[in-house]
């Protein structure tokens, strides 16, 4: 069930029998020429519909914008401070609580989300006793880690990878534009925080082509 198309009266009668809901969420940061900039929310928002579809459960509208501060250095890139995404997390999931939902879960095409999000669940937790709120990454789907192995490579890298170029260009019904294939630098270390002009020197100077 799509809630943004849903009537009142078909979410109360949802809620009867389910209370599970699934909200997709993801960002709007450069993707370079190989993906479009809402890349990492389009991919989210189609496999959220897919499943909700296959399995009858109720879908949000997607949170467009994410945590994508080190790509501010990029035009067309939006982001949001951590303390924003999180309390959008928080209050999404206290709203969904309070109707009936218990079973909340936020699936991100975008890794920058993990740490705010899950602090915004965190905090709605306090406030929704036996709640099971969860954030999951789409790859972080049973078996997605292994089929992308197995169609792809061992290592796709961390941004502008093989996997949700493909992806994202299979979903939109679209024919993957002609660019120039390159090599990412290493991922930054967990936990590492890099400004909006160096992840521009980074990801423009540093990549290696191939």
């Amino acid at each position: 069930m799509i809630l943004a198309g849903a009537l009142t009266r078909e979410v109360i009668e949802y809620l009867k029998n389910r209370n599970t809901v699934m909200v997709p969420v993801g960002s709007l940061e450069q993707h370079g020429d190989a993906a479009p900039l809402a890349c990492d929310t389009i991919i989210p928002v189609r496999l959220c519909a897919a499943a909700g579809m296959k399995t009858d459960t109720a879908v949000t509208p997607s949170i467009t914008f994410g945590m994508s501060e080190n790509h501010m250095g990029f035009p067309g890139t939006v982001t949001l401070q951590s303390s924003t995404l999180s309390a959008i997390a928080r209050d999404i999931s206290v709203s969904l609580y309070t109707h009936g939902f218990r079973k909340i879960v936020f699936l991100s095409g975008h890794g920058g989300n993990r740490s705010p999000i899950t602090d915004g669940l965190n905090k709605a937790s306090e406030e929704c006793p036996e709640a099971d709120l969860r954030y999951l990454l789409y790859r972080d789907l049973p078996g997605a880690v292994e089929k992308q192995k197995r169609l792809f490579c061992p290592d796709p890298g961390y941004h502008v990878t093989v996997t949700e170029v493909s992806m994202v260009w299979h979903l939109m019904g679209r024919e993957m534009p002609e660019f120039e294939k390159v090599k990412f630098p290493p991922e930054p270390p967990d936990g590492a925080v890099i400004s909006r002009e160096k992840w521009n020197s980074i990801l423009t100077a540093e990549q290696v082509r191939i």
